[in-house]
């Protein structure tokens, strides 16, 4: 009995382990020295057809800046979705001035001209605009960066067509979360944006939850992590789980989830260690009986 009585105890502390415990999120490092906005801008031109717009650059540092500026061209890389950044492959964005010196805590619009090419197929074209500058402190030097994104579309039919590659959840929960992971792909010829959720059917399921955009570049796969809330009972649920694009399109899977949780682990293996001694008591007042 004691034998029994161990390894229930082993098997619920193994199901707490399970529980994830919360922890505070670490702040951000925030650097005083370059600032850059927009931090991101998203332009529509036509092919044969040029446009201006701007970006502001900011001293943030306590002394005078000399700020060198360039343009570059970004991408992601598949599922990881970390930005690389490399020579544009065209010439079409041109900036007013490649440098500029700014005093401490002032401000300076920069300004430049994009001309698309006649006959430019419809699509996107991804560019950074970049600036950099060097800190000086106790002989040691530092360059700093900051940076503005820009998403420059070319008019026309844009398609802006994705699919899962894959997807998966766990099949067994025991937390107050249900994990899933999607792998979407975009097709089409420019950038979108997709809302992720998830959902369970069934008695006392709590209501699905829409998480927050998330982009998604042309040709390239990325990993998205969500979770649905686990139910108030035990039991076997059917989980739905995808994305929805800006045009409404909803791609969705759905699979079979078994949820147990925790206190009803802890009630099992209680009942497994009382019912030893409860049943031999109420044999005998049956046979008394």
């Amino acid at each position: 009995m004691y034998q029994m009585r161990r390894l229930m105890a082993v098997v619920l502390g193994s199901f707490l382990l399970l529980i994830p415990s919360a922890s505070a999120a670490p702040a951000p490092n925030i650097e005083k020295g370059l600032l850059i906005t927009p931090l991101r801008q998203f332009l529509n031109v036509d092919a044969g057809n040029s446009l201006q717009s701007s970006f502001t650059v900011t001293n943030q540092s306590d002394g005078p800046l000399q700020i060198d500026l360039k343009v570059e061209q970004f991408s992601v890389t598949d599922y990881e979705y970390n930005y690389t950044f490399s020579q544009p492959n065209n010439d079409w964005l041109k900036l007013s001035t490649s440098s500029v010196s700014l005093d401490s805590n002032k401000t300076q619009s920069i300004n430049y001209d994009i001309q698309v090419p006649t006959g430019t197929a419809p699509g996107g074209h991804y560019y950074t605009l970049l600036a950099s500058a060097t800190l000086s402190n106790g002989g040691f030097k530092n360059t700093i960066q900051a940076a503005d994104l820009l998403y420059l579309t070319v008019n026309g039919k844009l398609t802006t067509v994705s699919h899962l590659e894959s997807s998966n959840i766990r099949k067994v929960n025991f937390s107050h979360d249900i994990p899933y992971t999607l792998h979407p792909i975009n097709t089409g010829n420019v950038y979108s944006f997709v809302y992720v959720s998830g959902e369970l059917h069934g008695l006392f399921v709590r209501p699905p939850q829409t998480s927050s955009a998330h982009l998604l570049m042309p040709g390239h796969v990325r990993t998205l992590n969500d979770s649905i809330p686990s139910p108030v009972l035990p039991g076997i649920y059917k989980a739905t789980y995808g994305y929805k694009t800006e045009g409404n399109w909803i791609v969705q899977q759905s699979k079979w989830v078994v949820f147990i949780p925790p206190w009803f682990v802890a009630l099992l293996l209680a009942l497994v260690l009382i019912l030893p001694k409860l049943l031999p008591r109420l044999r005998r007042k049956m046979s008394k009986g």
